[in-house]
């Protein structure tokens, strides 16, 4: 009975590790077959954006500043990630990079 119960421990603990494993792998496919295409047409969208501001929504949700607002200048960009820069609480510029994947939505702001 002891066996069992250290085999299915075991067994556990192998297993546990894979949703990471998958979600790794995943994002290698989504990369392949972006490099097989040739290019990212999200980023090319993203890199005709470069020094407007936008609101960004990402799977995680909006990305807000300190401040509450979601008035983001969108300062460089390439085919996996996106440099953002906004004001915060205190007045002070920050910067923030995330993954052009993650977004689910940019709208533009026009001013």
């Amino acid at each position: 009975m002891e066996w069992m119960i250290l085999i299915c421990f075991i067994c556990t603990m192998f297993y546990s590790s894979y949703p990471g494993k998958i979600k790794k792998l995943e994002n290698k496919v989504k990369k392949l077959e972006r490099n097989q295409k040739g290019d990212c047409e999200m980023s090319n969208i993203i890199n005709s954006l470069i020094g407007k501001k936008c609101k960004i929504k990402t799977e995680d949700g909006l990305l807000y500043g300190g401040n509450g607002e979601v008035n983001f200048l969108i300062l460089e960009a390439d085919d996996e990630w996106i440099k953002l820069s906004y004001i915060d609480k205190k007045h002070g510029t920050k910067i923030r990079v995330i993954r052009i994947d993650s977004i689910s939505n940019i709208e533009l702001i026009s001013e």
